[in-house]
């Protein structure tokens, strides 16, 4: 039984080759589109369960991309589907925080593993398979917490991985240690959220930040 159905938007050939590799091998159906208006009509047409988005596409940026889904009426019936956006700069990911909220769930800065892409759209669909399966939230309490931690936590590792690759001159040691500690804890937090742990255990001091 297939895992999903990935939709990947690339206008690189040797991309889409490489992905139709990469998913139909880990269980995916695969579909793949050349620019940002393709994308969208397969997402309308085919009723892809995830898509990997390159940001840089030769007619629509990521951001104008996830814009269409969430905000133009012709996509109401794919807004929610989970969308991963691949770069290699780092200049415009503020741009993208703010659709965290939304369908946004992940954003991999370019090189990376295929394995690192697989397990990234593994534990958003998981995900997205839990919570749909979730009672709604009780009353009196903010429903976008999840969200809100999510985008903080995603700044807090890119500022951290910046200042990382290029660490200041006069430094000292304890404060390299204090940015690797927030660099990693930044990253743990991430992975609470998107594995699903209970609010409890986000919002109570937990072992595994600690350590």
């Amino acid at each position: 039984m297939k895992k999903g159905k990935v939709l990947l938007v690339d206008d690189n050939l040797d991309m889409l080759i490489i992905g139709q590799r990469i998913f139909t091998r880990a269980g995916f159906e695969y579909l793949s589109a050349r620019s940002g208006q393709e994308g969208l009509q397969i997402m309308l047409q085919e009723g892809a369960d995830l898509v990997v988005l390159d940001y840089m596409l030769p007619d629509l940026n990521g951001t104008q991309f996830i814009k269409s889904v969430v905000e133009e009426a012709e996509y109401t019936a794919v807004k929610q589907v989970p969308i991963v956006v691949l770069t290699a700069r780092t200049d415009h990911l503020e741009d993208l925080d703010e659709w965290f909220r939304e369908n946004l769930r992940a954003i991999l800065i370019k090189p990376f593993g295929h394995r690192e892409l697989v397990n990234v759209v593994e534990n958003i669909l998981r995900v997205e398979k839990v919570r749909r399966t979730l009672p709604p939230r009780s009353a009196g309490r903010s429903v976008d917490w999840a969200d809100d931690l999510r985008i903080a936590a995603n700044t807090i590792a890119r500022l951290s991985t910046e200042i990382r690759q290029d660490i200041p001159a006069g430094l000292g040691d304890q404060q390299r240690l204090d940015l690797e500690a927030v660099y990693t804890s930044s990253k743990r937090l991430l992975r609470l959220i998107d594995e699903g742990f209970p609010e409890s255990e986000i919002f109570q001091p937990h072992a595994s930040l600690m350590t």
